[in-house]
C-alpha cells in the first residue's frame, strides 16, 4: 500500500501533464526514476519508463481518437518506420553506464527545450486548422525522421513525443493539437514495442509493481491531459513543454557536479 501510494501520483501527474504536450510523460518520468534510484541501471529506468508511456499513450489515444484528431494514415505509417529503431534502442542501452547516460539525457532535455521555447510554432499555421493531407515527399522525410526518433527514445527510455511532436509540427507543417495526438498514437505502438523487447531480455525483474502502480496513474491522468488540451492553444501546449524540458534537463546536469 505505500508503495502505492508513493508512485501512483507521481503516474497521475506524468500522465496528464504527458498527454497535454503529446510527450508520453517519458521526458518527465525518466529524470524521477533516475534521482529516485539512483543505483539501478540505465535499461531498467528505461523499461520502467517505456512500460508506463505505453500505458499513458494507450489512454490518451483511446481520448484523442473521441476527439478526431489523429491522423491515421501517417501515425501507421511513421509507426511502421519507428519499430526497428525502438527495438535497436532498447538493446543499445544494455550497454550505457548511468555516468554517461545521465549527462546525455539532461542536455538534450535543455537543448530541445531551449529551441522549442524560442520559436514553438515554426510552421506559423493557426491552432485551430484542420490536419491537412501529407505530402508523398514529406511523409518519406517523416518515415525516416521517425525511425532515427524511435532509436533515440527507446535508448533514453523517454517514448520519443518530446522529438516526435516538434518534428511532425516543424518539418511537416502539422498544427500542434493534431501532432500530439498523433504523436500519442505513434507512441503507443513504440513503447509497447520497446517494452516486449525489455521483457524478454529480463529487465523488470524486481519492478514490476512500480511499473504497474505507476501506471494506474498514467491512465487516470491521461484522459484528464488530453481534455485539458482542448482549452489551451497550440503554442502555449509547446511552451509548457519546452519549460518542463529545460527543467528536468537542467536538474538532471546540476546531480553531477
Amino acid at each position: 500500500m505505500q508503495e502505492f501510494l508513493q508512485y501512483a501520483p507521481i503516474g497521475f501527474l506524468v500522465g496528464a501533464y504527458g498527454t497535454l504536450v503529446g510527450a508520453g510523460g517519458g521526458s518527465v518520468l525518466v529524470p524521477i526514476l533516475l534521482m529516485m534510484m539512483p543505483n539501478e541501471s540505465p535499461a531498467k529506468i528505461t523499461a520502467i519508463s517505456l512500460a508506463v508511456v505505453f500505458f499513458n499513450a494507450y489512454s490518451g489515444t483511446v481520448a484523442y481518437m473521441r476527439m478526431g484528431r489523429i491522423d491515421y494514415r501517417a501515425g501507421t505509417i511513421f509507426t511502421v518506420a519507428g519499430i526497428p529503431g525502438a527495438i535497436l534502442g532498447t538493446m543499445l542501452v544494455r550497454s550505457m553506464p548511468r555516468q554517461l547516460f545521465d549527462p546525455i539525457f539532461g542536455t538534450l532535455l535543455v537543448l530541445i527545450g531551449g529551441w522549442l521555447f524560442a520559436n514553438p510554432l515554426g510552421s506559423g499555421r493557426g491552432d485551430e486548422e484542420g490536419s491537412e493531407p501529407i505530402s508523398g515527399t514529406r511523409m518519406l522525410i517523416g518515415s525516416l525522421g521517425s525511425a532515427y526518433i524511435g532509436v533515440v527514445s527507446s535508448l533514453l527510455g523517454i517514448g520519443g513525443g518530446i522529438i516526435h511532436v516538434p518534428f511532425l509540427i516543424r518539418a511537416l507543417h502539422m498544427p500542434p493539437h493534431f501532432a500530439t495526438a498523433t504523436s500519442h498514437f505513434v507512441l503507443t505502438f513504440i513503447a509497447l514495442t520497446a517494452t516486449i523487447t525489455h521483457v524478454s531480455m529480463g529487465e523488470f525483474q524486481g519492478e514490476l509493481s512500480t511499473t504497474m502502480y505507476l501506471g494506474v496513474g498514467v491512465m487516470m491522468g491521461a484522459p484528464i491531459g488530453a481534455a485539458v488540451s482542448t482549452k489551451l492553444k497550440g503554442s502555449l501546449i509547446v511552451k509548457m513543454l519546452a519549460l518542463a524540458l529545460c527543467f528536468v534537463g537542467i536538474r538532471l546536469l546540476a546531480r553531477m557536479f
